[in-house]
């Protein structure tokens, strides 16, 4: 039999304090709650004094959480997320074409993979509700170890997975270099060394995408290329490489249109120069709603459809 004083806790503890630490005051988590403030702290010092231990901190500008707070927070988003999954389970029982999805993607993924599993979802489920996060993996692995997101799709760690998420490679994806028509580089004058010496529209540095570069030029005894303008590779990076004498590594779906009217040209590199892996990383632990369920089953099946184009 399960024992101990976090067993005594009841989910809306667990909701009062993640509340109160996204409000910041007794007032505004009270006003959402719709309780009154006394019953709120008369909560919050019932639950401190079950555990035995300070969850909350009281300063002149609000509350915060203490450590053990943000532990229960942490866990509190999980139960969270099981509840909303338990409910969407029980609709879907019923017949029910709603549904939501929370999902982290990388900097590629969207314009290659995602966009044609939510079309095809969408269809199935015309009440369906996404909510796309777009990030490095270290910051979405976060969410999704707290229950924030459910699944993600494209960055790969540059190490192991940290504790309590595995992951899958569903297929890699080449994106292409690309420079504006008029760039001095040309094609018969490119190599390694050349792009190494030439300026670039990067990821942010410490991301793992701008690691996962210089990990390319170091493995041919280069350092990494000079990214004077850091930007996460989009229509913002899109623009800018058409009007300044860059080089951006972008989705070949989003570039596809400027080189057949000749705004953008490609340089060449050699074929598995730049390769990166499309990688499903969930929770290791749990049981995903169906309709994330069925999101990963479309998008397995678009990777197999084209994972030669990708």
């Amino acid at each position: 039999m399960l024992q101990g004083p976090v067993f005594q806790l009841e989910f809306k503890h667990f909701r009062q304090l993640a509340v109160l630490a996204e409000e910041g005051s007794i007032r505004a988590a009270s006003r959402r709650l719709r309780i009154s403030q006394p019953a709120l702290s008369r909560s919050i010092r019932s639950i401190e004094g079950k555990l035995q231990v300070k969850l909350v901190e009281r300063g002149p500008h609000g509350v915060t959480l203490t450590r053990y707070g943000e532990i229960l927070r942490s866990y509190g988003r999980i139960i969270d997320a099981n509840v909303r999954f338990a409910s969407e389970e029980i609709e879907d029982q019923r017949g029910s074409k709603s549904g939501s999805i929370r999902m982290g993607i990388g900097p590629y993924e969207g314009f290659t993979i995602v966009h044609l599993a939510i079309e095809r979802m969408r269809e199935r489920r015309p009440d369906l509700e996404v909510t796309i996060f777009e990030g490095d993996f270290d910051a979405l692995a976060e969410r999704l170890l707290v229950g924030q997101i459910d699944l993600i799709l494209g960055p790969t760690p540059m190490d192991e997975s940290p504790p309590g998420l595995t992951g899958q490679i569903l297929a890699h994806t080449r994106p292409v270099l690309v420079v504006r028509s008029g760039h001095p580089l040309t094609a018969d004058k490119v190599d390694m060394k050349t792009l190494a010496k030439s300026n670039w529209i990067l990821s942010v540095e410490g991301t793992n995408a701008r690691k996962w570069i210089g990990e390319v030029f170091g493995r041919h005894g280069l350092p990494p290329p000079n990214g004077p303008i850091s930007a996460y590779p989009s229509m913002t990076a899109l623009a800018m490489v058409k009007k300044m004498d860059l080089i951006a590594l972008l989705p070949r779906q989003l570039v596809e249109r400027d080189i057949n009217e000749g705004v953008l040209r490609t340089l060449p590199t050699g074929d598995e120069e730049f390769v990166l892996p499309v990688r499903l990383t969930t929770r290791e632990f749990g049981v995903l709603s169906p309709v994330n369920r069925q999101m990963i089953a479309e998008l397995k099946q678009i990777c197999r459809e084209i994972g030669d184009q990708l």
